[in-house]
């Protein structure tokens, strides 16, 4: 007499292995739901409209002059700030403008300081605009 080996459940069952019952699954399979339609089309031309790729975006480049017009003035104001003491952060808080608008001009990441921050800033040192971009 053989025993058969006794087949052990573990703590999270209720019931015998033994016991359990295959699963019960839909003998039909699903219906195939419809595809919604096509998006109407917004524009009135018969034409496709062009894709764009962001790798082929570029902004407008202005004449390499200007480019260097914009180098020199930041390095006139470089060494109008070194001539004069002057430190960003306090020469804006002196003519009462966003300090960013200075150090962004500084570090490249705008082209121009807004002509009313200039007069401030030509006021809280006590001089023209012209003589800051000498």
């Amino acid at each position: 007499m053989t025993k058969e080996p006794r087949i052990r459940r573990s703590a999270g069952m209720l019931k015998s292995p033994l016991d359990a019952k295959p699963p019960a699954f839909p003998t039909t399979p699903p219906k195939p739901r419809p595809e919604p339609p096509p998006p109407a089309p917004t524009s009135r031309s018969s034409h496709p409209k062009p894709k764009v790729l962001m790798g082929e975006v570029v902004g407008p480049r202005g004449p390499e002059m200007a480019r260097r017009d914009i180098g020199q003035q930041r390095e006139s104001l470089r060494a109008f700030m070194l001539a004069r003491h002057l430190r960003p952060s306090e020469w804006a808080r002196m003519a009462g403008i966003p300090a960013g608008e200075i150090l962004g001009f500084l570090t490249g990441k705008s082209r121009a300081v807004p002509p009313a921050s200039l007069e401030k800033l030509a006021r809280a040192a006590n001089c023209k605009v012209e003589e800051i971009f000498r």
